[in-house]
């Protein structure tokens, strides 16, 4: 399943993810992943609506740079060169 939180492209990894407390998503379909906090997320792995995850990916930084996501993403990150 493909959703999008500010313009980045995630895709919940499938695995079992009993007993953890964060779900992990490709960013733009590359190997690039992050951890997101079950708290921000419904049980099928969709974010919640409402939520603001900016910290998750502010923390990401470089994974978002290989990613592809070069330009600015307001909340998130400045513009790479």
């Amino acid at each position: 399943m493909i959703q999008t939180y500010k313009g980045i492209r995630l895709e919940l990894i499938k695995r079992n993810y009993e007993g953890y407390a964060a779900k992990r998503f490709t960013l733009g379909g590359t190997n690039q992943n992050v951890w997101i906090p079950n708290k921000h997320l419904e049980a099928d792995g969709t974010i919640k609506a409402g939520e603001n995850i900016d910290y998750v990916f502010r923390k990401a930084q470089r994974q978002l740079e290989l990613a592809g996501y070069i330009e600015a993403i307001t909340g998130i990150k400045r513009r790479s060169i």
